[in-house]
């Protein structure tokens, strides 16, 4: 009976241990699987952002994504960098068709209207009528529009200005500020190019610019009922063959075009800063790229007998149906963030672009950056004195398409701007006329 016993105690004790090493197994498990579990909940939510920017550019959009990155425990924010906007938006059209798009996209305003058309962005209403983001101090926040819905936010608004070294003007008592039109500052180039033998100016391989010449000379792109398309009028004509003729004719200006991305455009602000050329015309956005103790920036000129109506485009932040809501929500957080009055500023001092908030210009860093450069200024004033809107091309782009055609014509190949301009007017009349038959 004794022996009996102690069996039996031997099996209860063997029993007891055998439980406690089974719920240490399990007690092992359950505590791997809940770390594996909160490990999963905290990983971030990634956001793919396509973007097409070069140089300080990407730099400083680099440096925001970074810093919304670590301020925040739920998103992060994947920069996909593309060459420049027409390559962001080739790979945005790949993605829409593959069913995969980013949930966030920068896009300058002709291929936001490509996309709008296409009913592919994400309506913001809801989110920009929110009291909170104070929509009444932002600025042209009605370029994001698109058949009464708000399909863009902009990220930051481009205007085009002149830029000009400060010693080679003052050295032959040129006013920049002084020179009532292009063509005094075509006079001053003459004078510059018979001097010093370098470009007196550089007319950039840029279709936004050309239109806004010949804008600037007094026309427009459609007539005033919207059904016929006006590039080859005496305007169009006049201002595109003047900068025609100073390029290949006279060589007082010149053009660079040609490369990678915006290869043609960086070389363009080197030849200035090298001293190959004593000025350009170009972007609001260049000014992070440049050296104010070298350089000056003007308005930009109209042509004779005309006021000039630089455009005021803003680039749009855009967000896609097709991506995962919470992916949506994510994106919209970074809109916020970098479109509050601290972030705007701070990518104006930094890029030189024009700031998307009016609140923008009473911050610290603003106000410091004017201090140390006047110039700074020049792109708002410009933009809030004399800049127009962009053209709503109802083709989606096809009239876009053959104007920068056409500028390829007169700027490279020296084709008199009336025969590339009259060819390029009867195929953009054709698209417009299928798009108003719709």
């Amino acid at each position: 009976m004794e022996n009996q016993n102690k069996t039996i105690k031997k099996i209860l004790i063997y029993s007891m241990i055998f439980i406690f090493i089974l719920a240490g197994v399990i007690g092992c498990s359950n505590s791997t699987t809940t770390e594996k579990d909160t490990s999963e909940s905290n990983e971030k939510i990634k956001i793919e952002f396509y973007y097409g920017l070069g140089g300080k550019l990407g730099d400083t959009m680099g440096k925001i994504v970074q810093d919304f990155n670590n301020s925040n425990e739920q998103y992060e924010i994947v920069p996909i960098i593309q060459g420049d906007y027409g390559e962001t938006l080739q790979a945005l059209q790949a993605s829409l068709a593959a069913k995969k798009p980013p949930a966030l996209a920068i896009n300058r305003y002709p291929e936001f209207m490509k996309l709008a058309k296409n009913d592919v962005l994400l309506p913001l209403d809801e989110n920009i009528n929110n009291p909170e983001y104070n929509k009444e101090d932002f600025l042209l926040l009605e370029q994001g529009k698109y058949n009464d819905a708000i399909l863009g936010v902009p990220a930051y608004i481009a205007s085009p200005m002149m830029y000009y070294r400060k010693d080679i003007f003052e050295k032959y008592n040129i006013d920049y500020d002084s020179l009532e039109n292009f063509e005094q500052l075509a006079e001053a180039a003459k004078l510059i190019k018979e001097k010093e033998g370098i470009s007196g100016w550089s007319i950039m391989w840029y279709a936004e610019h050309m239109i806004d010449y010949a804008r600037s000379a007094g026309g427009d792109i459609v007539s005033e009922d919207g059904k016929t398309v006006t590039i080859d009028s005496e305007e169009w004509i006049y201002a595109w063959d003047q900068i025609r003729k100073w390029i290949h004719e006279d060589k007082i200006m010149d053009t660079v075009y040609g490369g990678n991305g915006w290869e043609w455009w960086y070389k363009t602000i080197d030849n200035m800063m090298n001293g190959k050329s004593a000025g350009y015309t170009g972007s609001s956005g260049d000014g992070g790229d440049l050296d104010f103790t070298k350089v000056a920036t003007g308005m930009q000129k109209g042509f004779k007998g005309s006021e000039p109506r630089p455009v005021a485009t803003a680039v749009m932040f855009n967000l896609f149906k097709d991506t995962p809501k919470e992916q949506q929500q994510g994106a919209w957080e970074f809109v916020k963030y970098f479109t509050e009055a601290e972030q705007t500023a701070y990518w104006a001092v930094e890029t030189g672009y024009i700031p998307v908030r009016d609140s923008a210009v009473d911050t610290e860093v603003y106000q410091n950056k004017l201090k140390e450069n006047p110039y700074l200024s020049v792109p708002l004033e410009q933009a809030k004195t004399n800049g127009i809107a962009p053209f709503v091309d109802p083709t989606g782009g096809k009239i876009y398409n053959e104007i920068e055609l056409a500028k390829d014509k007169v700027l490279i190949e020296n084709i008199p701007a009336a025969e590339a301009l009259k060819e390029a007017k009867i195929k953009a009349q054709e698209e417009l006329d299928k798009a108003l038959n719709q």
